[in-house]
């Protein structure tokens, strides 16, 4: 990969960004492919994280250290490690420790009444895009991100992503209030 390819595939160049992708795909599927048969996680999925970091990375590369591959494909690695922890950690959490304002919907507990709970949510709603909200329809009504995904046409991994959207989404509406 040399500097004027990727100065094309930055500026938007569809051809040269069909060149990084080719001439990255057989390092990144054997990323993903070797992390996922270290930890038993879906190769897919994490082949989908590394391209999300190379495109991610690619507006920031720095050309006067080493090569532009070995910098997306660090990026690409980092990511691919960082979900592994992050999925690790997420099965190993006990379900009582999820905030249960938005994940008991419906519920009647004292101070977040079926009505103080639908304005919460309808509030939220607000503050996302269309994806967004589909995911938290399929959250709230108890499907998981695969069965989401399946439904959408897209990885568990895509989910997850949208899900910290709207993690942060819900984050930045209770620091308002």
């Amino acid at each position: 990969m040399d500097n004027v390819l990727l100065l094309r595939a930055r500026g938007g160049d569809v051809a040269a960004q069909d060149s990084l992708r080719e001439g990255l795909r057989p390092r990144l599927e054997s990323l993903a492919g070797y992390y996922a048969a270290r930890t038993g996680m879906d190769s897919a999925d994490l082949l989908q994280e590394a391209w999300l970091a190379v495109f991610e990375a690619l507006p920031t590369v720095d050309t006067s250290i080493g090569t532009p591959s070995q910098f997306l494909l660090r990026h690409a690695r980092w990511q691919i490690l960082d979900h592994i922890r992050w999925s690790k950690r997420r099965s190993c959490e006990p379900l009582d420790s999820m905030d249960d304002t938005i994940a008991d919907y419906g519920s009647t507990r004292p101070g977040t009444g079926d009505v103080e709970t639908r304005m919460l949510v309808a509030d939220l709603e607000r503050r996302l895009n269309e994806r967004q909200k589909s995911i938290l329809k399929g959250l709230l009504a108890g499907r998981t991100w695969r069965q989401i995904g399946d439904s959408m046409g897209c990885t568990s991994a895509n989910v997850a992503y949208h899900v910290r959207g709207i993690r942060e989404a819900y984050g930045k509406m209770t620091a308002d209030t």
